[in-house]
């Protein structure tokens, strides 16, 4: 049986919450939360609120203490102060308590909060000329990257995985900054030419869903000379302000490789527009919309990552 994968149990959770009610959804990611692996901060940080939102208070108390006294785990201090899931949490002292350690938590990890770059090298005799940088999604890290887009070494890449430094919880980072991340991808991007061999011609942007907006400012703004891009559920929610500036795309040669989920509910409506803006500048893009996929990398992405691989590389 394959097992099932992080993203999707959260988003089958939050799909049964919108559906069926909070008391399905709490069930639900329950009985399937010891069956993948992931951020476990992110699943306790469901579970506890779910059960919270259902009238399971003792079992939101357990779960909680579970995550932040027994594992460390921290979240963000005016999320647990403000989220109406955690609402009936409020006058209990031992959730006062967890959140003072949220809070010192929080705090610490923000004072020491900086961006980080893992590199996955080819194997030993590969050519290693070739530079691909990929960007995780809102609350994710490098983790996930790497899972996904892991492969390209084999065909002789670098891969380059850049983490944000811009820290929301226990292991979920974000881009909320766009600027900000835009600067750490060029700066590692860098790094990684001083300790490669990189061939300017061969250099490939991808991310997933928040990622790609600080991919497409990088591009845009910063001196890194890409072939092309691969965007997974692009969220790119202000496209229109930057509608004007994809014509450099066409005038550079900068092609684009662009899947996403029909349906995706957060990034459908955003890479629609994102895909007629490409279109009216005249920049060369292939768009994959991938049947019955939410927010998600599909199962064959791996397929699809060659195929855009292929696409991007071929100078034709």
């Amino acid at each position: 049986m394959m097992q099932m994968k992080y993203t999707k149990l959260l988003n089958t959770t939050l799909e049964k919450y919108k559906t069926n009610g909070v008391e399905e959804a709490y069930q639900y990611i329950s009985k399937h939360a010891d069956e993948v692996e992931g951020n476990h901060a992110q699943i306790y940080n469901f579970k506890y609120s779910l059960a919270a939102a259902s009238g399971h208070e003792d079992e939101a108390l357990v779960i909680m203490k579970e995550a932040i006294i027994e594992n460390g785990h921290w979240y963000s201090y005016n999320y647990l102060l403000e989220d109406d899931d955690l609402e009936s949490l409020r006058k209990y002292e031992e959730f006062q308590y967890m959140i003072e350690l949220c809070k010192n938590r929080e705090e610490e990890a923000k004072r020491n909060a900086a961006s980080k770059l893992e590199v996955i090298c080819p194997e030993e005799g590969q050519p290693k000329d070739r530079l691909l940088i990929a960007l995780h999604g809102n609350q994710e890290n490098n983790m996930f990257t790497k899972e996904n887009w892991q492969t390209v070494t084999s065909s002789g890449f670098v891969l380059g995985l850049p983490q944000s430094s811009q820290v929301e919880f226990s292991g979920g980072y974000t881009w909320d900054d766009v600027e900000k991340g835009s600067i750490e991808l060029h700066t590692h991007y860098e790094t990684m030419k001083q300790n490669f061999h990189v061939n300017n011609d061969r250099i490939i942007l991808g991310g997933f869903s928040a990622g790609t907006g600080v991919i497409l400012n990088t591009i845009l703004k910063r001196d890194i000379p890409v072939q092309g891009f691969i965007f997974v559920g692009p969220w790119l929610p202000n496209i229109e302000q930057c509608a004007d500036e994809l014509i450099t795309l066409a005038e550079n040669g900068i092609k684009g490789y662009i899947i996403c989920g029909d349906q995706d509910e957060d990034c459908l409506q955003c890479t629609k527009e994102f895909i007629e803006v490409l279109e009216k500048k005249n920049v060369q893009h292939v768009f994959e919309l991938v049947k019955g996929l939410d927010h998600d990398y599909p199962e064959n992405f791996n397929r699809l990552l060659n195929n855009a691989i292929e696409y991007l590389t071929n100078n034709n």
